[in-house]
């Protein structure tokens, strides 16, 4: 799986409350910056799985990634239940998308705390084999 676009993304409890207003106002930055798509990516700062699921679903209907051609999951020390997962929680949420999710990216709050850097153009290829994210700034 190969995929492109402007990074935008973050903090899950950050930016839940954020998405749909003038604040993140995601569809209006990849008009202007990344017509051809974006590589969206969350994390989460240790919320549970519930939380992490309705934060979710509440920032897709938002719009929140509506432009993007691949969703990047940070790796989460959340514990699931027996009955639901975080990777559950993220499907349950954002399956629908139709776009690749990639998930337990090394970024956010677990180590080693892999910076990514919103609006710089992103290349993901992900494989069994390969697993890499290209970050290009300007």
């Amino acid at each position: 799986m190969e995929a492109e676009g402007r990074l935008i993304g973050g903090c899950i409890e950050a930016l839940c409350d954020l998405a749909g207003t003038s604040y993140l106002d995601v569809a209006a930055f990849a008009r202007d910056e990344s017509p051809d798509g974006l590589l969206v990516y969350v994390e989460d700062a240790g919320s549970d799985v519930f939380t992490i699921c309705r934060n979710l679903h509440g920032m897709r209907i938002a719009g929140f990634f509506d432009r993007a051609n691949a969703i990047l999951v940070g790796r989460s020390s959340v514990p699931g239940y027996s009955s639901f997962s975080h990777h559950e929680a993220v499907l349950d949420a954002l399956g629908t998308l139709n776009v690749p999710i990639i998930a337990d990216v090394e970024c956010g709050h677990i180590p080693p705390y892999m910076p990514i850097v919103n609006g710089a153009h992103g290349r993901i290829v992900y494989s069994s084999s390969r697993s890499e994210l290209t970050q290009t700034l300007g």
